[in-house]
């Protein structure tokens, strides 16, 4: 796997988002405690690193291939690259 900045923002990127949704679930873990929450129900951050990895690994790929088939100058740039990489 070739990993380059564009990738490494786009991987960075989503996972900011998600801790944005951890930031939430922080605030209404302070919340619940006051109220009588327990704090096995912090189980759920093994789960949220699962499904960080299931993002990056099967998601963030097939909607990157369909973001980047969309766009005309994406279309562009791999054809060329294409006909490029068969002449050499």
């Amino acid at each position: 796997m070739e990993i380059n900045i564009g990738k490494i923002k786009a991987i960075v990127d989503r996972q900011r988002n998600y801790f944005g949704l951890f930031n939430f679930i922080m605030i209404a873990y302070l919340f619940f405690d006051k109220v009588g929450w327990q704090w096995y129900y912090l189980l759920i951050i093994p789960f949220w690193f699962l499904w960080a990895y299931i993002d990056v690994t099967f998601i963030m790929p097939r909607e990157l291939n369909y973001i980047h088939h969309k766009s005309p100058v994406m279309k562009e740039l791999l054809r060329n690259g294409k006909t490029k990489s068969t002449n050499v």
